[in-house]
């Protein structure tokens, strides 16, 4: 079977269902790719009611300048109690990685010296910036 680039069945698709009988909550069963009425069959046996589907926009979303310095983190597709294997994972970024207090987490800690750059010019008005040549 052919796919048609204009086939308004077939996509990438956030599907969920009802997560109880009152159909107060939703339970989101994956992202699939297909067509709704192949995806919508493989899935029967998990719908309470109804199977929801919205259509998955790629969306993208670019970090710019630091907000903090220090921040836990957990996966939830890694295992988080082995700090050496997590410290690898970022060998090749720069930041440092120390165990965390909190449950299944480490830290990721970034440049001091950048916040604290990013905290002085917050202080300069537009003026001062362009006089420094900033």
């Amino acid at each position: 079977m052919s796919i048609k680039p204009t086939d308004p069945t077939y996509g990438v698709w956030i599907v969920s269902t009802d997560a109880d009988c009152e159909g107060r909550s939703a339970k989101r069963l994956g992202i699939y790719e297909g067509h709704i009425d192949e995806i919508a069959l493989y899935l029967a046996d998990k719908a309470m009611y109804n199977l929801f589907f919205s259509r998955f926009e790629t969306v993208v979303n670019k970090p710019g300048e630091p907000t903090g310095a220090v921040v836990a983190v957990s996966l939830d597709s890694y295992e988080n109690d082995n700090i050496e294997s997590i410290d690898s994972m970022f060998s090749d970024r720069p930041v440092s990685i120390i165990p965390s207090h909190f449950f299944n987490s480490f830290e990721i800690v970034g440049d001091q010296d950048v916040i604290k750059r990013k905290i002085a010019l917050s202080k300069l008005t537009e003026e001062e910036k362009k006089l420094l040549g900033l």
